[in-house]
């Protein structure tokens, strides 16, 4: 087995027998990533995802005005790919990109659907997966219908203590749905009600 750590992270989701884990190995392919580097582009096909195995990335989108919306970042045991477009056989709509030099170990969606044909663990995996971004989409529409920006900047240095020092501001800003500007007031008044 090449990737214990992950086979443990993955059988805390679901029970995966070890001979499915390691056809699964056997189908993916390391890749290495710059800081900067894109592993998806808009437009690009939707069939292919990467469980991150050094590194951090985000999920971004941009409107027709150029604005950046951050959906997501994604670390070390996490997936990242285009899951929605996926699903519906659509080209991405996302950019997925590395915020760091960077390591993942990439699955075609073929393989999986292969592997799913195969033996009934992938399918409950893939319902878990699916599972899991449903909540924290759902999560992420409360906070903002909730919670003011400063809480759901709390929120979110809860949720993703691994990304500090590893996410530019700006990209917090984007994902809190606010300005960098903005951002800084609210990092500012925080350090000074410490202090």
């Amino acid at each position: 087995m090449r990737y214990p750590q992950l086979f443990e992270h993955i059988t805390a989701l679901t029970p995966l027998p070890a001979s499915e884990w390691l056809k699964a190995e056997a189908l993916t392919r390391e890749q290495s990533l710059e800081k900067r580097a894109l592993f998806l582009r808009p437009g690009d096909p939707a069939d292919r995802f990467a469980l991150v195995l050094q590194g951090v990335f985000r999920a971004v989108r941009v409107s027709p005005k150029g604005e950046e919306s951050i959906k997501a970042f994604r670390a070390e045991g996490e997936l990242i790919g285009a899951y929605a477009e996926m699903l519906q056989g659509l080209p991405s709509m996302t950019a997925i990109e590395a915020l760091e030099p960077s390591q993942v170990l990439v699955f075609l969606a073929r393989d999986l659907r292969a592997l799913e044909a195969g033996h009934s663990c992938w399918a409950q995996l893939a319902r878990r997966v699916a599972e899991q971004h449903y909540i924290l989409k759902e999560r992420r529409e409360q906070e903002f219908l909730d919670l003011s920006a400063e809480e759901r900047l709390e929120r979110f240095w809860q949720g993703h203590a691994h990304l500090q020092g590893r996410v530019p501001q700006r990209d917090v800003a984007a994902y809190l749905g606010i300005t960098e500007v903005a951002l800084s007031r609210i990092v500012s008044r925080r350090r000074k009600r410490v202090e």
